[in-house]
């Protein structure tokens, strides 16, 4: 999960992220297209299939009104010239049928146009019982020589003792190009009969039938209907090849608009994903006790060289589980108003780390970096009540931080409540940013640490020079002196020549170590508990 959170955070990946997420939604467009086709295609074919059986389902229609007019009018005696005379009246029907039979039990005995057969004409078992909506049975494909029409077949209806000669109706010529078409004459539920159009396609979408969006995966759509008795069905087949060879514009035209949304869905989604997953926004979301873990680097007490204290650093994990440094956020800190709120989780965590692992009977000082703004002693107090209490193992050191001007005059009624807390003011970066001789002069602080520009300058360098000159402007003011940013020990030997600084850290002393590691460092550089040094104010 953190390395897909990493891929996320990392801005180097912008061309591969906005390429996933380009192919994922031209997939999703691609698919969705894809799906209302089918479906259009579906639809099509089947306004198709049942505009092809509506001349069956009116053929048959014809039939059933021609067989309820014989039953009505035929009243003469069977095969008589009346009988005929009447038979040959509904025979001019505009209905398209004009041959009529009598043929009870099956055995043709006279018709419209024959006559009275000299021999009956036995038809034998039907193609179709009667057994059905219409009660028609049907007999297919039957030889129509006995009826004076040699090498002629065609279909006969019978409706009780009554029959008629269907005559063929072919599937309609206008069906599109990209649809074939089959007729069938079903005669059961697995039983039918090819009668127009292309044979085989019924027989295939029956094994095919399936939802209209599984059909472009299997690259041809079938579709089947059928007239209300069930005796009459149209199949229909297209393949992707058809639909293509006449929509091939279409079809550009869709993938190109496709890939067009998808590049601007794209756009916008990596512009979501920057902001949400920006530093600012996660830090913002993310700001939570857990998050805020401390390192602690050891002050050195250059008269003793005793390792007595140690300033409280802060440290945020990332959602990817990287540790970012105050830098990047104390910043957005200051801009959000959380400055009080994360004072107090790191007052928090550090109390939780040190009074569980400090050893018993040592003195420590804590220093903490708290905001101008934050510098209200009846806030600050409650915070830190818990290293304050009698009996505490803690000497603590508030730092400002100053990134914002400090009024001198409410600044000193708030630093003297807090030394009357038992709390000691260090002036932190002094000689950078809104540091000043006036606040070192006007305020009752207890002491300063110069910034760390003065001791990482290069020996020889305007800083360095002006090192020792700010060590002597601290002096005079009778301030406790920390130099922070001691990376060699060339400096360090420099600083404890001097005899005046109080207290020096650094990399050149020791990194910020997590605790369990700055407990280490204590069992061998910290105070010892018999001693229990006199720390400098």
């Amino acid at each position: 999960m953190s390395r897909v959170i990493g891929y996320l955070i990392d801005g180097s990946h912008e061309r591969g992220f906005k390429l996933s997420v380009w192919a994922v939604v031209f997939l999703v467009l691609l698919g969705l297209s894809t799906w209302l086709v089918s479906e259009q295609v579906a639809s099509s074919m089947r306004a198709e299939t049942q505009r092809s059986l509506a001349g069956y389902e009116q053929l048959r229609a014809n039939l059933l009104s021609t067989f309820t007019e014989m039953d009505r009018r035929l009243t003469q005696p069977a095969c008589s010239p009346a009988y005929l005379q009447e038979m040959r009246r509904i025979a001019f029907l505009p209905d398209g049928i004009n041959e009529l039979l009598y043929a009870p039990n099956g055995v043709v005995r006279c018709s419209v146009n024959s006559g009275v057969l000299d021999v009956p004409k036995a038809l034998g078992a039907p193609d179709i019982a009667s057994d059905n909506a219409f009660d028609m049975a049907f007999w297919l494909d039957i030889d129509l020589d006995f009826l004076g029409l040699p090498g002629l077949t065609g279909t006969l209806a019978q409706r009780g003792n009554l029959a008629m000669i269907i005559p063929k109706q072919p599937l309609p010529t206008s069906t599109p190009r990209w649809m074939d078409q089959e007729l069938v004459f079903r005669f059961g539920e697995d039983v039918w009969k090819h009668r127009e159009g292309r044979s085989g396609i019924y027989a295939e979408a029956l094994q095919e039938e399936g939802p209209a969006r599984f059909a472009m995966l299997r690259g041809v759509f079938y579709q089947v209907s059928c007239d209300t008795g069930g005796i009459h069905c149209v199949a229909g087949r297209s393949t992707i090849g058809q639909l293509f060879s006449f929509g091939w514009l279409t079809v550009a035209v869709a993938l190109l608009v496709c890939g067009l949304v998808a590049a601007w869905v794209a756009r916008q989604v990596y512009s979501i994903a920057q902001r949400y997953w920006s530093f600012e926004e996660r830090f913002l979301r993310h700001f939570e006790k857990g998050s805020v873990i401390c390192a602690y680097q050891p002050l050195l007490d250059l008269k003793t060289n005793i390792a007595t204290g140690c300033e409280v650093l802060a440290r945020w994990k990332d959602v990817d589980g990287t540790i970012v440094p105050p830098d990047r956020f104390l910043p957005i800190i200051e801009a959000h108003g959380l400055t009080e709120r994360f004072t107090g989780m790191v007052v928090g965590h550090a109390y939780a780390d040190l009074s569980m692992r400090l050893p018993k009977g040592i003195r420590l000082q804590v220093n903490f970096n708290i905001f101008p703004q934050d510098l209200d002693a009846s806030r600050l107090i409650p915070l830190f009540a818990p290293l304050l209490s009698e009996d505490s193992p803690f000497k603590v050191v508030v730092e400002i931080v100053e990134t914002a001007e400090i009024n001198p005059e409410t600044a000193q009624v708030e630093i003297e409540r807090l030394r009357a807390a038992d709390m000691h003011v260090y002036l932190d970066d002094f000689g950078a940013g809104y540091s000043s001789m006036h606040n070192l002069a006007a305020l009752s602080i207890d002491g300063v640490k110069l910034d760390r520009s003065f001791a990482m300058a290069p020996h020889h360098s305007v800083l360095s020079r002006m090192l020792d000159h700010a060590i002597d402007l601290v002096q005079a003011s009778g301030r406790s002196l920390v130099v922070e940013g001691v990376e060699t020990k060339e400096r360090l030997n420099h600083l404890r020549a001097s005899g005046v600084v109080d207290f020096a850290q650094g990399f050149g002393i020791s990194r910020p170590l997590l605790i369990d590691a700055y407990v280490a460092y204590l069992g061998k550089h910290g105070p010892r508990p018999s001693r229990r040094p006199t720390l400098v104010a």
